[in-house]
This record gives structure tokens, sequence and C-alpha cells, in this order.
């Protein structure tokens, strides 16, 4: 009669009695006296034992018992059994070894036979590559194609995934299919790494973004290499935040296809910033307002967390708010036209939707202008206009001098129109919650007689 034993350990083997012949051994491996029990219809029990109690019984009940065992390629009914090649080894020296430059490989997960030998290191392979440690820790890897990249503190390089490279006589190098899971390591040119900041790095198709703290900078991994970022404009700007954050890290909004990234001090959140970059214009398009506590895209649609909250960007026309608080827009920008020249600034025009303020416009020589307001404010009796006024699909404003103290004999204040400088600095605001358009800024101006 047929019957199911259950085993609870792999390699476990199962003692299965003959009651025809009563042959047993006279005593344990330990000396003791050897008895069994014999079994009952349909049940197996083990000799000496059974539930992990010492069984003692009249031997005429004994019989011959052979061994089943539960591997695959076990002998039947055999009266003994090899142990075969054993599976693993034990190091009784082992201790915890911290390579802070190196990587392992383990055995791989078959998705075809789903023979999962993740948990392997085999000791018998070289499964280990490092880098340069004069470069640093690895801080993040970053696999894609046949291609690792390996960031450390002041390095990047990239290594083959499952090739070989082959040079030539002529030293050019060719890739093949090899037996090696990670092959040669090459860095790349430039002295740049993540530096501790690994949270800085994001993706977008073949370019990757991430910070170099270090070394004051944003960088740019892609087909042409390494490239600096923050030096479009941006040099001096990240050059001081970057020595006095805390935490720095960088999301690729999909949404507007921009590298976003967050800087925080935590000893002083006035030092807080959102900044994001654009390829298309290859520069710094934009601060922002918000600053998450973390970011992330999905499904081409970009998220972030303030504090517990989850919120999505660009889910509605409401403009102007973050996190369910409202903020105002502003613009600045230079005009420096014949920058080697003294002029006159008499008016500001702008091209784009109505609704913008001029909040200030200084000089290098610190004459400023009064404040502009938008077209759409209702305004005081003046005998020169204080707002926008819209003429020919374009707004114009008067520049009225707001400097009160006296330079070198000029003449200065409300009665005098225009502010005079080599260049002047303006700052654009508008506070509406719909979508608007700045296109343009330009100014009159006239060479100064002085």
């Amino acid at each position: 009669m047929a019957y199911t034993l259950e085993i609870s350990y792999f390699n476990s083997v199962i003692l299965k009695p003959d009651t025809t012949v009563a042959q047993v051994p006279a005593n344990n491996l330990d000396g003791t006296p050897f008895t069994i029990l014999k079994p009952d219809a349909g049940v197996a029990q083990a000799p000496n034992l059974i539930n992990g109690q010492p069984v003692t019984l009249d031997g005429n009940n004994s019989g011959d018992w052979h061994i089943e065992e539960s591997r695959i390629k076990g002998a039947f009914n055999e009266d003994s059994m090899g142990f075969g090649v054993k599976a693993f080894i034990t190091d009784e020296n082992y201790k915890l070894n911290h390579r802070f430059n190196a990587i392992i490989y383990s055995g791989i997960f078959n998705t075809k036979t789903n023979v999962n030998q993740t948990n392997e290191f085999s000791t018998a392979e070289a499964i280990t590559r490092a880098v340069d440690a004069a470069n640093g820790s690895i801080q993040k890897l970053y696999a894609e194609d046949t291609n690792l990249l390996i960031f450390q503190e002041d390095k990047v390089s990239r290594a083959l995934i499952d090739k070989d490279a082959i040079f030539t006589a002529e030293g050019q190098s060719l890739t093949v299919s090899g037996a090696k899971v990670i092959g040669q390591i090459v860095p790349y040119s430039g002295r740049f790494g993540i530096s501790k900041n690994p949270e800085s790095f994001a993706v977008y198709g073949n370019r990757k973004y991430f910070s170099d703290k270090n070394r004051r900078s944003i960088i740019r991994l892609s087909q042409d290499g390494i490239t600096p970022i923050s030096m479009f404009g941006m040099s001096d700007y990240f050059k001081d935040k970057l020595s006095i954050v805390d935490n720095i890290f960088g999301v690729f909004d999909e949404h507007h296809k921009k590298y976003v990234i967050c800087l925080k001090d935590y000893s002083n959140t006035e030092n807080n910033a959102t900044v994001s970059f654009d390829d298309g214009n290859n520069g710094w398009i934009s601060f922002y307002t918000y600053t998450p506590n973390f970011a992330f895209s999905l499904n081409s649609k970009y998220y972030t967390f303030n504090n517990i909250d989850l919120y999505e960007h660009y889910a509605n026309e409401t403009r102007n708010t973050f996190y369910d608080q409202a903020y105002v827009s502003t613009v600045d920008l230079i005009a420096n036209q014949t920058p080697s020249i003294v002029k006159n600034f008499h008016t500001i025009n702008y091209e784009g939707s109505s609704g913008w303020k001029m909040n200030s416009s200084v000089t290098d020589s610190s004459d400023s202008a009064f404040t502009v307001l938008s077209d759409d404010t209702t305004t005081v009796a003046s005998t020169i206009p204080v707002n926008f006024v819209r003429k020919e699909d374009k707004y114009y404003g008067h520049l009225r001098n707001n400097t009160s103290t006296n330079m070198a004999g000029q003449v200065v204040g409300v009665d005098v129109s225009g502010i005079k400088g080599f260049f002047t600095k303006v700052q654009l605001e508008n506070n509406k919650t719909t979508a608007v358009e700045l296109f343009s800024v330009s100014h009159e101006a006239v060479f100064s007689s002085n």
C-alpha cells in the first residue's frame, strides 16, 4: 500500500524497513545497544528515534533497513549512499572585509528555468573587479546596454558587461562576447566624480546628470563624454551653493524634459534652492519656489513630495501655486547693449501677455527707477505714466528716476526721466494664476552727453 512521507530537509534520506530478514547490528556508533521499532502497516518509522525521542524495543521486532535518497540521482533500495560533490566549503577564518573600491558579482537568475543562483559567490573564480582607490569609494552603479557605469567620489568609469575587449595590431579595440561578467574598466577623461551625493543622479535617454560637490560643479555625462554644465552661466552660483548645502538630489522632469536639482541647507532654509537645466537651450532656465523632499518621474508625469504629501505637477491650469500656496513669478535680466558706453535708459518695453510689472531697475552706478505697474493696475493721477501702456502690441513704461543722492553734480530724482549707467538690472513680476508669456524686453536708451 502506497503512502506519502513528508521530509523536512532537502538532502534527507528515508529508511525503509524489510521485515522478512531480521539482521540487527549489535550496537550503535556510540556503543549503546541498537534497538528498533517494527513499523505499523503503512507507517514508516526511523530506528532509535520517534519525534526526537529514544526508542527501546524488543529485537524480535527488528528488520533489515534500506536507504532511499530524496535526490533525483539517488539509488533505489540500496544499503548505502554517497555524499557526492560538496556544494560549499566553510571558511573558518572568515571576517568582514570592506572593499570600498571593488565590485563583486554572483550567480544569475535564469528566468526560463527559474533557477536562482544570485546567492552563490564562486570561490574558484575571480568574481571581483577593483577601481583605483585614489579616486575614492564607489558611490553608484548604473547599467545600460553593454556598459556598467561606475561612479566614484572623484572619477567616473565604464566597464564592459558580458563582453571582452580585443585590441588589434593598430591599437583599436574590438568587443566580442566573453565569459567575463565585468570586463575591462575604462575611466572617462576629466577628474570629476559624484562625491558622496549619489542621490543627485538622474538619467534620460543617453544623458546622465549628477553633482560633484567636491569640485562645486553640476555634470552631464553623454556620448561626448563629461561636461560641467554648471559653467553655462551658473559657475559662481554653484560654487557658492554647493559649499554650504547639506543635501543634493536630482530628478529628470520627463514632462518638460529638464533636469531638476534641489539643494537643501538644514541649518538655514534660506539657502535652499531648486534649479532646472534644459538641454534644448543648453542652459539653466529657471529657479523654483518649491523645495521638495523627494521627486521622481513616472509615465512622463512629474511628482514631488512635500514632507509626506505627494503632488503631481502640471496636473491643472492653475499657475504660480506650489503645495497649495500662491507665489509670484519673477524674471531677472540685464540690459547691456554697447557695454563700454554710459547710457541714459529712458523707457522699458516688453512683448508678451498683459499683467507684467517692473519691480526694479538699477544701474551699475546705483541709479534706480521707480516701480512700473502693470497695465491692468488702477493707478493714481500723475503727470508721468506710472504703469505700462499698450501700444502697437507692445507694452511701454517710463523709467522715473528714484535716486535721492546727488551724484557728481548730476540732477537726480523724480523730475529726471531715465536712469544712467553702463547697464541696468531689471526685475519683472507677474502674479496671475493663468498662463502668461514674456517674449522679449528692451529699452530706449541714448548715449550720455557727460
